[in-house]
């Protein structure tokens, strides 16, 4: 194969591996949308479903989330042909230093999301879109959602597919900013798109940056799984604390 060829070929798998990244993002961003509505879960549409069992319809949510990881786990594996998908993503049980790296991350990532916002409201003056208030016995169901299927659900397509799909063809870094951008894209809110709220939106792509590092670090898609689950859990049982 001539070197024009070749780079012919290195730009198509680039090009492709990068689309396929953003049709992943569009895709949970539909499907998460769909479902907010569907289970009356979105504060821009009536229930359709369940949308006098808060508690039931916010698991429901958070159970759908976890089908599609497993979904597009399962599509990854065909597109990508892969034989052993645990093992190109790191599945195992953390161990040694690797505990040490959850602990970081969680501290890390309190760092962040709270300087960002200290930044965005108190230093800009920027206001956030509140769109939802969660009762008090959805908050509490949330904590363990939170934690066992939204970080774990959320990790894989960000980073065990999307961060290590990207890692071959461009890079490492540009890899974890790639899946960092996409992962605060997906929480974007065509309800909430204030200048608070899109610099928010770009916090959480700091912090899944932050996570996609962790993975990098330790090749263990559990770990950053753990630091995901545990942050979103501790930061959503805060008020339940304080209350």
């Amino acid at each position: 194969m001539s070197t024009t060829q070749s780079t012919r070929k290195n730009r198509g798998t680039v090009s492709s591996r990068l689309g396929v990244a953003v049709i992943i993002t569009v895709t949970v961003w539909i499907y998460l949308e769909f479902v907010a509505i569907l289970l009356g879960h979105s504060p821009r549409a009536g229930p359709v479903l369940l949308g006098e069992f808060p508690v039931v319809r916010d698991v429901s949510a958070q159970l759908l989330r976890g089908f599609l990881a497993v979904g597009l786990t399962l599509l990854a594996v065909r597109i990508f042909d892969i034989s052993s998908p645990l093992e190109w993503m790191g599945v195992r049980r953390p161990k040694n230093w690797e505990w040490a790296y959850i602990l970081l991350g969680v501290v890390v990532s309190f760092i962040w999301l709270l300087g960002s916002l200290v930044l965005i409201q108190n230093v800009l003056g920027l206001e956030r879109t509140m769109l939802l208030t969660l009762p008090e016995r959805v908050r509490i169901v949330r904590v363990v959602t939170l934690l066992v299927l939204v970080g774990p659900a959320e990790e894989v397509i960000f980073h065990g597919i999307i961060q290590r799909s990207l890692e071959d063809v461009i890079g490492l870094w540009p890899a974890i900013a790639a899946g960092g951008i996409l992962f605060g894209m997906s929480h974007a809110d065509p309800a909430a798109l204030a200048l608070g709220d899109l610099l928010f939106y770009m916090a959480q792509g700091g912090f899944g940056m932050i996570a996609g590092w962790i993975y990098a670090k330790t090749d263990n898609i559990v770990v950053p799984a753990l630091v995901h689950g545990i942050f979103v859990s501790l930061t959503t049982a805060l008020p339940l604390l304080a209350g």
